[in-house]
């Protein structure tokens, strides 16, 4: 389970992911028509932007419009008995020439890395024991930026900070607009666990080859016969019996 607190309860909320992110216009086709293509896409849950930003690249490299700031709805104290207050933190910040906290990078690495920004979630974020939270952009979703993949050990690093997306910008723009609301990253839940592959032996192959041909032969539609073959259309059936996972967010 996904378990989250906001840094100030009137920011946004993890969502679960939505089948379609792009309003087609008529006609068939499109990529959104195809159900796995549809189950990727509904897989997990979105982190919303919270404000509209935009990043301006000018002579010196990028910058952040606005660049904002803002407080924790709750007071922390350093120590027992302390004095509490909010806490700080930024929307969106890049990396630094010559940084280095909170890792250093060099300066041939700053070239490379000089489009990528960091925009905050604003979100505290756990997993349960030997979940991981796998973090990565909007499956087939084109955009003038994309979320850098990575993979976060969330149920025993206790992080006390919200997470943050790290963004990567296409250098030819000029201006990156992100509205508020639309999806920053997707992060899914995953278990800590050994995957393995294998090759199929012959006869297994021979088995599984034969089942193929009889779920075909049982629910598939002949469409058209040339030369003794034909194309078979399973796209009713395949989504019909798609065991699609459920994402809710809890209230």
């Amino acid at each position: 389970m996904l378990h989250y607190f906001k840094f100030r309860q009137d920011l946004l909320s993890p969502q679960p992911a939505k089948d379609v992110y792009v309003k087609r216009e008529a006609g068939r086709g499109w990529p959104e028509e195809c159900p796995p293509i549809r189950a990727a896409n509904g897989f997990g849950f979105d982190l919303a932007a919270n404000f509209d930003v935009t990043f301006v690249k000018g002579p010196k490299g990028w910058r952040v419009e606005p660049d904002t700031v803002i407080q924790s709805d709750f007071d922390y104290a350093a120590s027992e008995g302390g004095q509490g207050r909010p806490l700080l933190q930024q929307y969106a910040w890049f990396w630094e020439k010559g940084q280095r906290l909170p890792h250093r990078i060099s300066d041939n690495v700053y070239a490379q890395i000089s489009n990528q920004v960091k925009v905050s979630s604003f979100l505290f974020l756990r997993t349960d024991p030997n979940e991981l939270l796998y973090m990565t952009d909007i499956p087939n979703l084109p955009r003038p930026w994309r979320a850098m993949t990575a993979l976060i050990e969330t149920d025993w690093y206790p992080a006390s900070y919200p997470w943050h997306a790290v963004i990567e910008l296409d250098g030819s723009e000029k201006r990156i607009k992100i509205a508020r609301g639309e999806p920053l990253c997707r992060v899914i839940p995953v278990r800590r666990d050994t995957y393995f592959a294998q090759e199929m032996s012959a006869p297994s192959f021979d088995e599984f080859f034969a089942r193929g041909q009889r779920w075909l032969a049982t629910h598939g539609s002949v469409e058209h016969e040339e030369k003794g073959g034909g194309t078979v259309d399973i796209t009713r059936t395949y989504v019909r019996q798609q065991a699609r996972s459920r994402f809710i967010v809890a209230s």
